[in-house]
């Protein structure tokens, strides 16, 4: 039986508000599943704010944290860096023991592009997530646009 979650969109910059960067519902919601789920999943993993969950206050990374921060580039790059490692552990860690589809089962997240936007100034990154039967799907922060590979 197939088990499907919802696909994440990012908010439009003209309805941001606050710290909300995803949502279900800017177009037609569509369901997923196998490596796009794992996409979005790890979506949230990187976007969600170090102790905002109260039920996990370790849980998220310090990524969002850049949002509005004088951090520079250089320094945003490593902090990039280590909120991918730390999505992917978080999401090993969950997935640990539970019954979970192999397209789903997180092998590995990497970072394969760092853009940087001086006149923003701010960057854009391509992030490579690869479950562990070898399919991978690459998207690009901040719009979550998916490509094949």
């Amino acid at each position: 039986m197939a088990r499907y979650d919802v696909y994440l969109q990012i908010v439009p910059a003209d309805q941001y508000t606050g710290t909300k960067f995803i949502s279900f519902g800017q177009k037609r919601t569509v369901s997923v599943r196998g490596i796009q789920k794992l996409v979005d999943m790890f979506t949230i993993a990187l976007l969600t704010p170090t102790g905002s969950d109260p039920l996990d206050l370790a849980r998220g990374t310090d990524l969002p944290n850049l949002i509005g921060s004088n951090v520079g580039l250089d320094d945003a790059h490593e902090i990039l860096l280590l909120s991918v490692d730390k999505a992917s552990s978080d999401i090993i860690s969950y997935q640990q023991g539970k019954q979970i589809p192999s397209d789903e089962r997180l092998s590995a997240a990497t970072v394969t592009d760092y853009i940087v936007i001086p006149e923003a100034p701010g960057f854009a990154a391509q992030i490579f997530v690869e479950n562990i039967v070898d399919q991978g799907l690459t998207f690009l922060l901040p719009t979550l646009e998916v490509r094949a590979t």
